[in-house]
């Protein structure tokens, strides 16, 4: 059987080359552009899941600064008291070294923690009208405090 080309005059031929060459084209174009969709598409999810771990750090970020900015004022608040207690015992003992031995913690880190805190290094030394020092516990002091005496001034007069 002869094909319908050979019958054709040559423009007719040009014509139905050129029907073929367009629709080879518009369906190339078209899977060019179901491929470009379905990438877009693709590209589209991973932006989308990009904003949510974006959305999901901020947020972490936020809830850390405020986690820092709550630990900051708790540490202050402890350094303050730790500083007010230690000033404290300075006061009692006389040296901020002596109070420092006490807590554990060396005379610089001591003095440093009072300047820090604002409370005054210097300490007064103990003098006469001051409650005397404690004095080392001895075999005679540990007897002496064996002894059971009234304390009450009503259980003493009786």
């Amino acid at each position: 059987m002869p094909s319908n080309n050979s019958k054709l005059t040559a423009s007719q031929a040009r014509a139905a080359a050129r029907k073929r060459t367009l629709g080879a084209l518009e369906t190339r174009r078209a899977e060019e552009r179901a491929k470009l969709e379905r990438r877009l598409e693709a590209e589209l999810r991973v932006m989308e899941a990009n904003e949510a771990n974006i959305a999901e750090f901020l947020q972490a970020d936020s809830e850390l600064a405020a986690a820092e900015a709550e630990l900051r004022v708790i540490t202050e608040r402890s350094a303050k008291a730790k500083a007010t207690a230690l000033a404290a015992i300075a006061e009692r003992i006389g040296s901020v070294s002596g109070a420092a031995d006490l807590v554990e913690i060396s005379a610089a880190k001591a003095k440093t923690l009072l300047r820090e805190a604002g409370l005054s290094v210097a300490t007064k030394k103990a003098t006469s009208s001051q409650e005397p020092t404690p004095t080392p516990a001895t075999p005679d002091a540990a007897t002496d405090e064996t002894r059971t005496e009234p304390s009450d001034p009503a259980v003493m007069s009786a």
